[in-house]
């Protein structure tokens, strides 16, 4: 069972960049290596670049008509993600995932590796769930957004639409995410120009939120995630004693990830 792949999953996430672009253009897994019922296909932006997508099929046995498009973080692709989206599958969600440009099998695209993200990384994403929309049409659409992800998504969501957002270590404000990593690594983060309009994007976010915090996340803090929270009807945080991106691995009761699907339902359930 693919749920039983959860230490390889584990030892990927360490690999895993916490604010510093590390794009990998080779690829972990692919899903017909777990056997998925899947399609690859090319989506084209708006300015032209090419979009690497691996559509996965919920089993149909379980299905919740419901479809989530995974916008990971800074580094790696989306490979690195498969395992969770492959258990995702089992448990009835059909999954989209993508690679932004620059990434995996997408448009090349030079970056800073000392940039904290890229408007473009937004426009790859608006592409996927104006796709999404009309390839599910019937099912309820969400984003789950991971990191630098959330970043994105929040852009995104100015002009395209979803039913609802999870995500998990959630940026509330790009210069504080700076600031902690110049003070923690040492390292010297560059912010697009742009950056200044991101709370606007987030106070014009209307749609549920679903947030998932590590207590032991230093970066993105369960404090950003709760005065997100509380400041709009229609979201819910819940902790976990974990760091950045941990929460599947630590919200696990009998299966890999069981408790934050477990969670997940229920607010979509709910929402």
């Amino acid at each position: 069972m693919i749920r039983h792949l959860c230490f390889l999953l584990f030892f990927f996430n360490l690999t895993l960049s916490v604010f510093g672009l590390k794009p990998d253009s080779t690829y972990i897994t692919n899903p017909h290596d777990l056997g998925l019922a899947y399609k690859n296909l090319q989506l084209q932006t708006v300015d032209n670049a090419i979009i690497d997508v691996w559509q996965i099929f919920a089993d149909s046995t379980t299905t919740k008509n419901t479809t989530l498009i995974l916008a990971y973080g800074d580094s790696g692709n989306k490979s690195y993600w498969l395992y969770q989206a492959a258990i995702l599958s089992e448990f009835g969600y059909d999954i989209v995932l993508f690679d932004y440009r620059g990434f995996g099998k997408s448009s090349e695209f030079t970056m800073n590796a000392n940039q904290l993200y890229y408007d473009e990384f937004a426009t790859d994403l608006s592409c996927v769930i104006h796709w999404s929309k009309e390839e599910y049409s019937k099912n309820k659409l969400g984003v789950w957004a991971l990191s630098m992800g959330t970043i994105m998504t929040a852009i995104a969501l100015q002009t395209e639409s979803v039913d609802f957002l999870i995500a998990e270590g959630f940026v509330l404000d790009p210069i504080a995410i700076q600031q902690r990593i110049g003070k923690m690594k040492s390292k010297e983060i560059v912010l697009p120009e742009s950056h200044s309009n991101y709370a606007k994007c987030l106070s014009n976010l209307q749609l549920p939120v679903l947030l998932f915090a590590g207590t032991s996340d230093l970066f993105t803090t369960v404090g950003d995630s709760k005065s997100f929270a509380n400041s709009a009807k229609n979201r819910r945080v819940i902790s976990f004693n974990g760091d950045h991106l941990q929460g599947f691995q630590c919200l696990t009761k009998s299966d890999f990830g069981d408790k934050y699907i477990a969670d997940m339902d229920r607010f979509i359930r709910q929402g």
